[in-house]
């Protein structure tokens, strides 16, 4: 009888310890990388992968560099066959959930970089959410595969 408490006992301390486990995961962002640009070229845009394990719903609100005057949040859009892209003042990032940075999609524009970027240099983000916390990262330069600059154009039979 004493085993099985102990066993019951065991059990239901690691569960509790599993269960204040999950309230410690935090959001995190992943494969981040900006796009190579020319020389000439004084705004670059930047990609990543963000994910909320967490229960609710994050507000990204800020991101920013030491090595860039601005960062931000921009969402490109085909509207009437032309490509847009609008200001977003905040990203919501869903309750567990992967929101994508990319491409075609939801990206940020970093603004007059201090230096000429090449493919494999690497800068700080820092992420900021509505709720205080702060999310340092290192994005890493890579060139853009020659054929992705074609693919807000694909139609999809």
């Amino acid at each position: 009888m004493l085993k099985n408490k102990l066993l019951f006992l065991t059990i239901f301390i690691l569960y509790i310890h599993s269960v204040q486990a999950d309230e410690n995961l935090n959001i995190s962002i992943n494969d981040v990388w900006i796009s190579e640009a020319p020389p000439t070229v004084s705004v670059l845009a930047a990609y990543a992968q963000i994910h909320n394990p967490l229960s609710e719903s994050k507000s990204l609100v800020a991101v920013s560099s030491p090595a860039f005057s601005k960062v931000e949040l921009h969402l490109s859009k085909v509207v009437n066959e032309t490509a847009t892209m609008e200001k977003q003042e905040s990203l919501i990032i869903p309750a567990k959930s992967i929101m994508e940075l990319a491409p075609g999609s939801y990206h940020l524009m970093l603004f007059e970089p201090e230096k000429i970027f090449k493919a494999g240099d690497t800068t700080a983000l820092d992420f900021r959410f509505a709720d205080g916390t702060s999310i340092s990262v290192s994005a890493t330069v890579r060139k853009r595969n020659n054929n992705s600059h074609h693919h807000e154009h694909h139609h999809h039979h």
